[in-house]
Order: C-alpha cells, then sequence, then structure tokens
C-alpha cells in the first residue's frame, strides 16, 4: 500500500513563538486542532529556554511549502502573516526544522533535552 505521506518533518519551536508556528501548522496540516499543535513546553535548551515540540509524517507539499514558501489559500482560521512570520523564523533557525531526520537525533543536534516530568522527579 502506498502512501501520501512521504517525509517525517520534525519542529521545536520556543516558547514565545508558539503563536505563529501553530497557524502555521493549521495551514499545513489537515485538522482545525492544528492550530493547538505548539502548547506543550516539554523540552529545554542548556540556557533553560523552553520548546514545543512536534514530529510527524507528512505530504512532500509541506517541505516544499517550507522551501519554496507559502501558497495563498484560504483556510479557516489561519492569519496569513502569523503563518508567514512562522516561516520566516524557520528561515532564522530560531524555529527548528529537520526532515527525514529521526526526531531524537534532530532534538539531540539542537541541543535540546526532554524536561523531566515531575512525577518522574518523586
Amino acid at each position: 500500500m502506498t502512501t501520501q505521506y512521504t517525509h517525517r518533518i520534525t519542529l521545536a519551536v520556543p516558547e514565545s513563538l508558539l503563536d505563529v508556528a501553530n497557524h502555521l501548522a493549521l495551514l499545513a496540516g489537515e485538522s482545525p486542532s492544528d492550530i493547538n499543535t505548539f502548547t506543550n513546553l516539554s523540552y529545554q535548551d542548556e540556557s533553560g529556554n523552553l520548546y514545543a515540540v512536534c514530529s510527524a509524517v507528512s505530504k512532500p507539499i509541506v517541505p516544499m511549502m517550507l522551501e519554496n514558501g507559502l501558497m495563498v489559500v484560504e483556510k479557516e482560521g489561519v492569519d496569513m502573516t502569523k503563518a508567514q512570520a512562522a516561516l520566516d523564523e524557520i528561515h532564522a533557525g530560531n524555529i527548528k526544522l529537520a526532515v527525514d531526520l529521526p526526531p531524537l537525533e534532530a532534538f539531540k543536534t539542537w541541543g535540546l533535552e526532554k524536561i523531566p516530568d515531575l512525577e518522574e522527579t518523586i
């Protein structure tokens, strides 16, 4: 069986960019709930900056959009200015993006570590 989902994309979004990243996720995603993709700040860098992460399979259109720019589309709930701001932050390296790299390898490359759950430390 063939699938249209031929890539794995992994992103790490710093706390200050969650809102714009969620608009890009909504634009690229397939469900209205994609506006809530980046909410759980579960990773941190060595300076203690918090990140929300996501790794998912994607259709080729998503990496193409990330490389070639946003397509002008009407999609309910998407703020195109915020989606473009997120894309700009990816290109600037402030939102981390890896295509077809195992997620844990990407997190390690970026110097991100999972924040231990409170329950795990008790």
